[in-house]
């Protein structure tokens, strides 16, 4: 399957901030920026940096990056489901998850895990796509949102 990935980029203004967002982003920009360090859901920021440039490199991997200035303050992977999950038994070329949506602390509540998972979209170039997510909420931020499992979801489900 060939995978296609239309570089898109937008920007808004909040206050005196000015944000990027943008994507696909190739692997070798991402070897220009910084990550936010509240960005550690996953792993410390420099890791989880380095784990978004191996994605880039895949032929169906697609970072999505929200940034102020080169600090990356949020971003989204897409890429094929992990082969230890059952998602990966079929073996489709055309199923892709939507595998993290993180934005640092300080930069929530501006709306950038909507922005970025629209850019994604542009030009229908997932329209080949069986998009999925899992979200599992032992991901959630449930402690530095302040909010419960019921309330999170309902912004999970607003975002996707």
């Amino acid at each position: 399957m060939e995978h296609t990935k239309i570089y898109h980029s937008t920007h808004f203004q909040h206050h005196e901030l000015e944000v990027i967002i943008e994507g696909p982003i190739q692997p070798e920009l991402l070897q220009t920026l910084t990550m936010h360090e509240q960005l550690d859901a996953f792993r410390p920021p420099a890791e989880q940096l380095a784990a978004l440039e191996e994605i880039a490199r895949l032929p169906e991997g697609r970072i999505i990056i929200a940034r102020d200035s080169s600090m990356i303050i949020g971003y989204v992977t897409f890429h094929y489901p992990d082969e230890l999950e059952r998602w990966s038994e079929g073996d489709m070329s055309d199923l892709i998850e939507l595998g993290a949506v993180e934005v640092a602390n300080d930069y929530r509540s501006l709306g950038l895990g909507k922005r970025m998972i629209q850019l994604a979209f542009l030009e229908n170039q997932m329209e080949s796509y069986i998009v999925y997510t899992t979200e599992y909420y032992w991901h959630w931020d449930l402690q530095g949102s302040g909010l419960d499992v019921w309330e999170y979801r309902e912004i999970m489900v607003k975002l996707m």
